[in-house]
């Protein structure tokens, strides 16, 4: 008699043991998001979408209502002997906008590039770091001297926006050349595997263009010119086409300071739609 007990309570535990493994209660998290310094009770975060008596308890919480920022609420969810575990992520909102960190007034030189990432910052006392969602309303034309008006906004993960107006300066100073300001050594991204073209543009403005292992011609130099937004390259000792009023290279400079190669060539390389990267050193532009 007792063995046929004992065998009833196994089971019966066996059975408890299966369903509580099995249990899958459908819940939803209504609340997410909670102001600075909330009253709110945690357990109203959740809610029993079948209304079939589920009891929540608070297993842990790191939550801070006095913080804004991400926190966890682990919550044990109940229904007679079953039960599971689950977290649920709470956020706690501020209405402070991100610090922009960038001059009232900066100066480019003529044929310049204006790369906002170069000359600002933006700080958020909850996300830190939220420069990479700077951006700027308005326009600047490099070619054309005068000042030029733009909005620098950023924004942080609770959409909270901070601008700021900034007068950018397009200045010519012929002591100081805008090639200054696109001289270095470029390198083809482009290529995965093998040697990449390379081409460098000298204060002078001569070039060496360094084609890949697969040309005939390793090292082209020349002189170049820039009309506007475009690079054209010349060479007296290579022909580029074997048409003569068309026997030049061209590399269109692009926003964020890359060079797009603009140019069909019978040699192998760099290829019509490349894209040239200024070389860096110690984490700054040559």
């Amino acid at each position: 008699m007792r063995k046929k007990i004992f065998v009833a309570l196994s089971i019966l535990l066996l059975l408890v043991g299966c369903s509580s493994k099995n249990f899958e209660p459908l819940v939803s998290q209504v609340v997410e998001v909670i102001e600075l310094n909330s009253t709110e009770d945690p357990l109203t975060f959740l809610k029993d979408v079948e209304e079939i008596g589920l009891e929540f308890t608070i297993v842990s919480s790191d939550l801070d209502v006095t913080k804004a920022g991400v926190y966890t609420i682990v919550y044990r969810i109940s229904q007679g002997r079953k039960n599971v575990e689950r977290s649920y992520t709470i956020k706690v909102r501020d209405y402070d906008g991100p610090v922009i960190t960038i001059e009232d007034s900066i100066d480019i030189l003529y044929g310049g590039l204006f790369i906002l990432k170069d000359v600002a910052t933006a700080y958020d006392e909850t996300d830190g770091d939220v420069s990479a969602s700077l951006h700027y309303q308005g326009s600047i034309d490099a070619y054309t001297i005068g000042s030029y008006k733009i909005v620098v906004s950023a924004t942080d993960q609770f959409d909270n926006v901070t601008t700021k107006e900034v007068v950018v300066n397009v200045k010519n100073d012929e002591k100081a050349s805008y090639k200054k300001t696109i001289c270095g050594t470029y390198k083809d991204i482009s290529y995965l595997t093998g040697q990449a073209p390379t081409l460098t543009l000298n204060e002078d403005g001569t070039f060496e263009l360094y084609l890949n292992s697969c040309s005939v011609v390793n090292l082209v130099t020349g002189s170049y010119q820039q009309y506007q937004d475009t690079l054209y390259l010349v060479s007296n000792d290579y022909r580029f086409s074997v048409i003569d009023e068309e026997n030049l290279v061209r590399f269109i400079i692009q926003i964020d300071g890359t060079l797009l190669f603009d140019s069909q060539l019978d040699v192998c390389a760099p290829n019509y739609g490349d894209v040239f990267s200024k070389e860096v050193k110690n984490g700054l532009n040559q």
